[in-house]
Order: structure tokens, then sequence, then C-alpha cells
């Protein structure tokens, strides 16, 4: 089993990616309301608010189950919640979704950093305590060791899911980034490198652009690979479209005025 975490500032983009993915199963939640996307999304930011100032108020985990662990919801709800426990996020608002569109089921964890009571989790070292705590919960639970996996398979580490984990990630942060009205390429590598992610573009030997590519720490992904709508062109369409949007608006007001 392997974990991922992403900390980051917008409860949007996350929740509609887990909630809206084809098969997407709600199996547990604390303080948040799951009829709508919407409502989880403002659920979760009654609380944030409670810690003024705060940017990267969400905690995203994924955790990956290896092909051979065949796990009942009972199982990953218990495996979310021991978790969640400990992490630090066991009393705070979180949402937990199975996805079960790849041959290695997974779960997303969302929470809130953001206690009832307006204490902040601390995300220090969150990728090693989330590694160590896997590798705690593996043995409890009897799945198998991904590191012992990875040895027989002669590799570092389980590429399948870690590679379906960036990829998500990735197509979060991008997602995120449009819904912020980011207008063009160059707002949108800044964003990107806030969260860790490199933006780089494919060129031709004339110097044309052929495409595009996203890389976090050793994961690199075409745009298309990442989601058909992320191909340059695609995006580049987008990012012109929020920028018309910023225009339009600009004059709208400067009518009102």
């Amino acid at each position: 089993m392997i974990g991922q975490v992403t900390i980051g500032k917008s409860f949007g983009g996350v929740v509609r990616y887990v909630m809206e993915k084809d098969q997407a199963e709600v199996l547990d939640q604390s303080g948040v309301r799951t009829d709508d996307p919407v409502h989880v999304v403002q659920d979760f930011n009654s609380i944030r608010t409670q810690k003024f100032g705060i940017r990267n108020a969400v905690w995203h985990t994924s955790i990956s189950f290896a092909y051979n662990d065949k796990l009942t919801r009972e199982n990953m709800i218990a495996i979310g919640k021991d978790y969640l426990e400990q992490i630090g996020l066991k009393d705070h608002q979180y949402l937990m979704v199975r996805h079960q569109d790849t041959q290695h089921e997974h779960i997303h964890i969302i929470s809130n950093r953001v206690g009832y009571n307006g204490e902040l989790v601390s995300d220090r070292w969150c990728k090693n305590r989330t590694a160590s705590i896997c590798d705690k919960l593996e043995k409890k639970y009897g799945l198998t060791i991904a590191k012992d996996q990875s040895k027989k398979n002669g590799k570092l580490n389980d590429k399948i899911p870690v590679r379906k984990a960036t990829r998500d990630k990735i197509k979060i942060a991008i997602t995120q980034a449009l819904e912020k009205g980011i207008k063009d390429y160059d707002e949108l590598k800044f964003y990107l490198k806030e969260q860790g992610i490199d933006m780089n573009f494919q060129l031709q030997g004339t110097g044309r652009i052929n495409g595009v590519v996203f890389k976090y720490e050793d994961l690199s992904f075409k745009g298309s690979s990442i989601d058909k709508s992320f191909s340059f062109k695609r995006l580049a369409r987008r990012l012109g479209q929020n920028n018309h949007r910023d225009k339009d608006q600009d004059h709208d007001k400067r009518r009102k005025d």
C-alpha cells in the first residue's frame, strides 16, 4: 500500500474530482454533508475560517492498495480512520472516497487541517510520516508489503499506483489553477511551481511548440495523458477564455463606474 500526500489551498477542485469520478463511492465522513460537492466545500470552508489567514488548509491523501489485496468497504474505512488518527487528523473534518477506476483500488481522504477548535495540524514531514504509517498499517491489516513486493519485482517501488496518484495530483492542481482564473501559461507555470510541479514545452526542430509536459518529483506526463483537455492547444484555449472573461468583467465594471 502506498500513500501520497498533497497539501493545498482550495477544497473545490479536489472535492469535485474525488466525488465526481466514475464509480466513486463515499465511504465515510465527519463534519461534512455528502449529498453534493458544493455542500462538502461549504462545510470545509466554514471551519477553515476559524484559522484566519491560513492558506493551505487542504490535506489530501490517496492510499493505493496492491492488486492482490482484496479489501472490503469496512476494511478500507478502518484503514482510513487508522491513518487519520496516527497522522493527527482524527478529530478534524474529513471525507473518505473509494475509487475503482484502475486495477489498483485506492481511497482518497480529504481533511481540514483546521480542527473544530480552530487549531492547525502541522504538515511538517507529512510525506515521510505518511509512508511510515502506511508501513505500519500494512502489517496490522495483513496487506502486501510494498517494499517486499518492490524487491520481488526488481524495482525500487511499485510504479503503477505511484504514477496514478501523481497524475491525479497534477490534474487537481491544473484544475484548481483554471478555476482561479489563471489567464496564460506564464501564470500557470508559476502557480504549479508553488505546488512542486514543473511545466515545460516540447519543441519541434523549428522551435514550434509541439506539446506541454508536467513533472512532479521523478515522474513526467504529457498534458494530454493527464486529461485530453490538457493538451497544449486545448489548455491554451481554456487559458484564453479566462483572459477574455477577465477583460469582459473589467469592461462591465468600467461601464458601471
